[in-house]
């Protein structure tokens, strides 16, 4: 498995962009049609991850 794709929003709360001394987090809302996919973030704990984004138009 070396991709997983799904559509995401960043969700319109103070938390889901956080900046600090060390860097930056990023809060995702993964619609339920896509839990199949985020659910295998969990096995991607403790690895470094390259991190693409794309906006979908329309």
């Amino acid at each position: 498995m070396n991709k997983i794709e799904f559509l995401a929003t960043i969700p319109p709360i103070q938390s889901g962009l956080k900046f600090g001394g060390d860097g930056a987090r990023v809060q995702f809302d993964i619609p339920e049609t896509y839990l199949s996919e985020a659910v295998k973030l969990v096995t991607c704990k403790n690895k470094v991850l390259k991190v693409t984004v794309e906006i979908k138009e329309g």
